[in-house]
């Protein structure tokens, strides 16, 4: 069975470097005929958590926003993309309040003893990261990637790597780093086929 590909624009910024990833990425796959969708994070209405732990007695959240249907796509989707800057030596505000919510499938993995994916028939699932960074220095995707890794892991999803380019910063640099559309091409056609 073909599997079903999710991708996840966390940029607050319509059309920037990490979208164009994304879009770039997303394009290949349903060009192969692979299920796809895109949900923009910035399109969503929803607030950031507010640490009270009632998932971790209820198993549900507090807040009634578009996170619950966020979750429904996540749990859904056979391979998961997020695509994200880097803001500040971490990922911006908007992608990272939304990790911060899925506190509820951390709840139910660890406070419940339930799986996220019930059915064993649909793991593994596998996610890949892509990011883009206005500075150069050595160690600036770090702080993003373990936060996108431990996401992936809460989810059931097997972490494949990512696409990380830095010393792009302003709308639309991403066009002149040559390799960059044709690596991240690459790359999820790879993670589709795994």
């Amino acid at each position: 069975m073909s599997p079903h590909i999710l991708g996840i624009a966390g940029s607050p910024r319509p059309n920037g470097n990490t979208d164009r990833l994304l879009k770039t990425a997303m394009q290949a796959l349903h060009d192969e005929g692979y299920s796809t969708e895109i949900i923009y994070i910035r399109n969503l209405k929803y607030s950031p958590c507010l640490g009270c732990n009632a998932c971790s007695k209820t198993g549900k959240c507090v807040q009634k926003d578009d996170i619950q249907y966020l979750q429904e796509r996540l749990v859904a989707a056979d391979r998961i993309i997020v695509a994200a800057p880097i803001f500040f030596m971490g990922l911006n505000a908007q992608m990272k309040a939304v990790i911060d919510r899925m506190q509820t499938f951390w709840a139910l993995k660890y406070v419940f003893k339930q799986p996220v994916i019930s059915d064993p028939e649909r793991l593994p699932r596998y996610g890949l990261f892509l990011s883009a960074s206005g500075t150069h220095f050595k160690d600036v995707f770090a702080c993003a990637e373990r936060s996108i890794k431990n996401l992936y892991h809460v989810l059931d999803v097997k972490y494949y790597g990512g696409c990380f380019y830095s010393g792009i910063d302003q709308a639309g640099d991403i066009e002149k780093h040559p390799q960059a559309l044709t690596e991240v091409r690459e790359k999820a056609l790879a993670l589709a086929k795994l």
